[in-house]
C-alpha cells in the first residue's frame, strides 16, 4: 500500500472510529513503526470486531504499554499470549507481531474456538532509540537508575563525537591495552593472545566523554531498566539493568499482573531475539539442589517412614515414594517439585522431546519455503527473559521466534588434493613448508582448524625467524581445543562485516576516523552500528513474516484438547451400577507439560458429576491429572441410583472450554 493512503486510511479510521475498515487496511509493512504509530494502529485494530485492546501499563517515558486481544467471545475459551521486542531494540519483533495481528484478523481460522493477546511494545521508550537522530541501540526504559552509585542519576551517558548520528565505540592506543588488530580484517579488534606472544596495544570504550569524571565512560546514561530480563525466572540481581527486583518498573508489573489474572493462557509466544521453534530451550545451568544428596523434609519424612538426618538419592527417594503410595506416577521433576528441591533452571528432558520434534519440523516448513537457515545461530534466551519465566513459572509451553539472523558468508572450499595432510608437513623443514606459499598454508591451517590469528603471514615470520618449526606447529595443532567453527566472536565478526559490505553498502559498520578527545587525547570512533544484527532493511519485514510467522498459527494446533471420549454405565443390582468415563487429550501437547507438574501450574481439569445420586466410591469432584498427548484415563465410581436418573458429567478447568455431557443411569 503506498504511504500516503496508509496515513489517509488510519487517519479517517482515528476520526470515525465506528466505521470499521478490514484488517486489509490496518498497517502497511514498508517501514518501520514509530512507537506512537504503534499505538495509533493497535488503537485502529482494536475497533474491528471480536478485538478488545487493554491497557496494562504506562511505561516511565510515559507511554502506553497495550494488549491487543483478538479471538472468540467465550469466556472460558483457551489463549495464546503473544509478546515481541521486550527489550526495545528489536523493532522487527514489533511488526511481526502486527503481522500476526493482521493475519489473525483477515481469516477466523484461529480465533473461532482461541483468544489471543497480542503485545507488540512492551518496552516503548527503548523502542525510541531507533527513530531518534542519534541511534544507541540502547534496551533500557527510561526509569531512573543509578548504575554508578554515586550522588547523581543518568549523567553519563554516551556522546556522538563524530557526528554521524551512531554511538559505536572508542579504540584508544595504551601499553596496557587488550585488543590488537585482527591481521583478517583491519576494521576488527580481537583480544590479544599471550600464547602466541601478542601484546595488546589498544583499549576498548564506548563512544562518549566521561561527564562525571569518574574514570568510566558512559556507564550511567538516561534511564534505565531492560524489561527484557526484569522477569522473575534467574532474575539477574547483578545487572542494575535489570533493576532492584522483578516488577520494580510498571511495564514488567503490568505484564506479569495481565497475564496472572488469565489463567486461560495455554500457551506462550515471543518475538525478539531467541528461537525455541528453531533451536529448543538450552540446559546447562546449574541448580542449587544435589539431587544425588538429598535430605527428606522433616514432614515428608514421618509421611514416608523416611531419616530426615539421612541423605538418599533421588532413586532411592522414588522407590520410597512408591513403596507408601504403590501406583503412584512419579517423575524425578515431581519429586524435586514436592521436596522443594530447589527451583528449576534447566528444561525438563520429557518437554525437551516436543521441542526437538518441532523443532525438526519447523526446519522442514522452513524448507519447503526456500528459506536458508544458514544465518548466524540466534541469541539463546537471556536470564530474567520473559520466554524463561513463561516456561519455568507458568508451565505452559513457551515459544520464542527470531524473524532475522544475519546470513552466514559462503567460503569456497579447497580440493581435497590441496589441501597438506598434517603428515606430509610434519616430515618438512621450515624452508620447505614456506616455499608451498601462502594460499596453501592457509588452506592447512583452516583445514587443521587453526586459531583465526595464526595465518600463513604470520606463520612464516615466524619461521623464518626460527621460533616455530612444521613440527611444532603440527604437535600444537593437534593438542589445541577443537571448538565450534560457527560461533567464535571473529567467525561473527566476520559474518557481520560480510554482510554490511554485501547487503547495507557498507553502512553495517563505521570505519574507524581520529577524533580529539577531551581526556583521551586522540582516539578513533569506530566500530558495528546498532541494529545491525537484528534490523535487516525495511523492504525484508514483508518476506520475512510472511513466511514465518504462519509456523505459531501451525503451533496452536498443538494445545490439547481435553474430552469426555465415552462413558460405560454396568448394572450391579438392588439400584448400585458401575459408572466409567474416559477422557481424552486430542491435542498432540500433553496437559500439563512436566515443567507444569512439577509446579502445579497451570490449574488442572475436574471431573465433575452431577446428579440424583448417591457416591458410594469415587469423589464428585475429580482431577484428572496430567494426560499425555493422545493419552485417555478411565474413571471409575460405585453409585447408587434410581432407575433412569439423569447425570451430567462435566469438565471444568481455568484453561479449557468446559466440556458438558448429560447420560441417564439405569434406563
Amino acid at each position: 500500500m503506498h504511504k500516503k493512503l496508509f496515513y489517509l486510511l488510519l487517519s479517517v479510521c482515528l476520526l470515525y472510529p465506528g466505521r470499521h475498515l478490514t484488517a486489509q487496511t490496518a498497517a502497511s509493512f514498508e517501514k518501520y513503526h514509530t512507537p506512537s504509530e504503534v499505538q495509533q494502529l493497535l488503537t485502529q485494530l482494536s475497533g474491528l470486531a471480536n478485538t478488545k485492546l487493554h491497557q496494562i501499563a504506562v511505561s516511565p517515558g510515559r507511554a502506553s504499554v497495550s494488549v491487543l486481544e483478538i479471538g472468540t467471545n467465550l469466556d472460558d475459551a483457551p489463549a495464546v499470549f503473544v509478546g515481541a521486542n521486550f527489550e526495545g531494540n528489536v523493532p522487527l519483533a514489533t511488526e511481526g507481531a502486527l503481522y500476526l495481528a493482521q493475519m489473525l484478523l483477515d481469516s477466523t481460522q484461529y480465533t473461532q474456538n482461541l483468544k489471543w493477546y497480542i503485545m507488540p511494545q512492551p518496552n516503548p521508550d527503548a523502542s525510541k532509540d531507533y527513530f531518534a537522530v542519534i541511534k544507541t541501540g540502547a534496551a533500557t526504559n527510561l526509569y531512573p537508575v543509578n548504575n554508578d552509585a554515586d550522588e547523581a542519576t543518568g549523567e553519563d551517558g554516551p556522546e556522538d563525537l563524530n557526528g554521524d548520528g551512531l554511538i559505536t565505540q572508542m579504540r584508544v592506543k595504551d601499553p596496557e591495552g587488550e585488543y590488537v588488530v585482527s591481521s583478517n580484517d583491519p576494521r576488527i579488534l580481537e583480544k590479544a593472545d599471550a600464547n602466541i606472544g601478542e601484546r595488546g596495544i589498544y583499549k576498548l570504550y564506548t563512544e562518549g566523554i566521561d561527564n562525571d569524571k569518574d574514570g568510566a565512560y558512559n556507564e550511567d546514561g538516561t534511564g534505565g531498566i531492560n524489561v527484557g530480563i526484569a522477569f522473575p525466572h534467574l532474575f539477574p540481581y547483578n545487572n542494575a539493568e535489570a533493576g532492584r527486583y522483578s516488577g520494580e518498573t510498571p511495564e514488567v508489573y503490568g505484564i506479569l499482573r495481565f497475564i496472572f489474572d488469565r489463567p486461560e493462557i495455554a500457551m506462550v509466544y515471543t518475538l525478539g531475539t531467541s528461537n525455541f521453534c528453531l533451536v529448543p530451550p538450552k540446559g546447562g545451568r546449574k541448580g542449587g539442589a544435589n539431587l544425588q544428596s538429598i535430605r527428606i523434609p522433616g514432614r515428608y519424612a514421618r509421611m514416608l517412614n523416611a531419616d530426615p538426618s539421612k541423605t538418599y538419592t533421588m532413586d532411592e527417594v522414588m522407590a520410597i515414594i512408591k513403596e507408601q503410595m504403590p501406583g503412584a506416577e512419579l517423575t524425578p521433576s515431581m519429586v524435586a517439585g514436592m521436596l522443594g528441591l530447589g527451583a528449576a533452571v534447566n528444561p525438563l528432558e520429557e518437554d525437551l522431546v516436543f521441542y526437538n520434534a518441532l523443532s525438526d519440523d519447523y526446519k522442514e516448513y522452513l524448507k519447503s519455503k526456500n528459506f536458508s537457515t544458514e544465518t548466524l545461530d540466534p541469541t539463546p534466551a537471556k536470564d530474567g527473559s520473559f520466554e524463561l519465566w513463561a516456561y519455568y513459572h507458568l508451565g505452559v509451553p513457551s515459544f520464542s521466534m527470531n524473524l532475522f539472523s544475519v546470513p552466514k558468508i559462503k567460503e569456497e572450499k579447497a580440493e581435497k588434493g590441496d589441501v597438506l595432510s598434517t603428515d606430509e608437513v610434519e616430515k618438512m623443514s621450515s624452508e620447505d613448508f614456506i616455499a608451498v606459499g601462502q594460499e596453501k598454508i592457509n588452506g592447512f591451517l583452516k583445514a587443521n582448524n587453526a586459531p583465526e590469528k595464526l595465518n600463513a603471514e604470520r606463520i612464516i615470520k615466524m619461521m623464518e625467524g626460527g621460533d616455530f618449526t612444521p613440527k611444532q606447529m603440527v604437535e600444537m595443532l593437534k593438542k589445541s581445543p577443537k571448538k565450534e567453527k560457527e560461533g567464535k566472536p571473529s567467525e561473527k565478526d566476520k559474518t557481520l562485516l560480510a554482510y554490511s559490505d554485501k547487503e547495507l553498502g557498507g553502512k553495517g559498520f563505521v570505519n574507524w576516523s581520529k577524533v580529539d578527545h577531551p581526556t583521551l587525547g586522540e582516539v578513533e570512533v569506530g566500530g558495528f552500528a546498532p541494529y545491525i544484527e537484528t534490523t535487516p532493511k525495511a523492504e525484508l519485514i514483508d518476506s520475512l513474516a510472511k513466511t514465518q510467522l504462519p509456523w505459531l498459527l501451525q503451533l496452536t494446533r498443538q494445545i490439547p484438547k481435553i474430552a469426555i471420549e465415552s462413558e460405560k454405565i454396568t448394572d450391579l443390582g438392588a439400584g448400585i451400577y458401575k459408572l466409567e468415563i474416559v477422557v481424552a487429550n486430542n491435542g498432540k501437547l500433553p496437559y500439563p507439560i512436566s515443567i507444569g507438574v512439577r509446579n502445579s501450574q497451570p490449574a488442572p481439569v475436574v471431573l465433575i458429576l452431577a446428579g440424583e445420586i448417591e457416591l458410594l466410591e469415587g469423589k464428585k469432584r475429580t482431577p484428572i491429572g496430567p494426560i499425555g498427548a493422545n493419552q485417555v484415563k478411565k474413571f471409575t465410581w460405585l453409585v447408587k441410583a434410581d432407575r433412569n436418573q439423569k447425570v451430567t458429567a462435566s469438565l471444568e478447568s481455568a484453561v479449557f472450554t468446559d466440556v458438558v455431557k448429560q447420560f441417564n443411569i439405569g434406563g
